[in-house]
């Protein structure tokens, strides 16, 4: 059996689209959110298809939570040697919605306290993660580390500041670590968004950029791969 994709961040969308295409592949899936309501049914979609799917709650901000939500799974479906990370909505400016509402804040009303939690949402949790799953990569010489963020990790967006700061300081770690990791036998790899993922919507189908990220995953011939822009 192949090893365990944690997908952190788990909705309804990309989430699932992710959990579905490594799962029909043969990984078991650890599907981690919030809200144990919202996984559920997306498990029981995956099981009804049948993959293996677990659901593992916990708040990507709260370290020791997220930490022992991907244990746990590791102890239940085997170790884990995907890791989907892209907790936050992924926007587009084009798309409209309400941008406070979702937290974030124009560059120009941006505060240290706006932009920190963005900040521990898109880095910490990450950070968090990569720690909590990497030494068993390390250890078998295989894995895979996918972050995916909005076009605001490459191209600043005045009405994303604090997002932007964030997305961009995910996509410079992941940039840093990616060499080291790839002599081990680890693959890192970054996603940047810059359409709204709407089912149906060509590059912008959930679907579609979920079997990207799997080719992507199995190729390993590129770091970064851009939608929309």
């Amino acid at each position: 059996m192949s090893s365990t994709i944690a997908v952190v961040g788990a909705g309804q969308g990309l989430g699932r689209a992710i959990a579905r295409r490594f799962g029909a592949a043969g990984h078991p899936v650890a599907l981690i959110s919030r809200n144990r309501a919202n996984l559920q049914p997306i498990a029981d979609s995956l099981t009804a298809e049948g993959i293996t799917a677990g659901v593992y709650p916990a708040d990507v901000t709260d370290g020791a939570a997220l930490t022992a939500a991907l244990e746990a799974a590791a102890a239940d479906l085997g170790r884990i040697g995907v890791l989907s990370y892209s907790p936050a909505p992924v926007w587009n400016h084009s798309a409209g919605p309400d941008i406070a509402a979702m937290g974030f804040t124009a560059a120009l009303e941006t505060t240290p306290a706006s932009a920190r939690a963005q900040f521990d949402l898109i880095v910490g949790g990450a950070l968090t993660a990569a720690a909590a799953v990497l030494p068993e990569m390390r250890k078998a010489g295989d894995g895979a580390l996918l972050f995916t963020t909005g076009a605001s990790a490459i191209t600043p967006i005045p009405m994303l500041g604090n997002a932007g700061i964030a997305q961009a300081g995910l996509r410079n770690w992941a940039g840093a670590i990616r060499e080291d990791l790839a002599a081990e036998g680890v693959y890192v790899g970054h996603l940047s968004i810059g359409v709204p993922i709407v089912p149906g919507a060509g590059d912008g189908d959930p679907d579609a950029i979920a079997d990207r990220w799997y080719r992507l995953a199995q190729t390993r011939d590129t770091f970064e791969t851009t939608i929309g822009f």
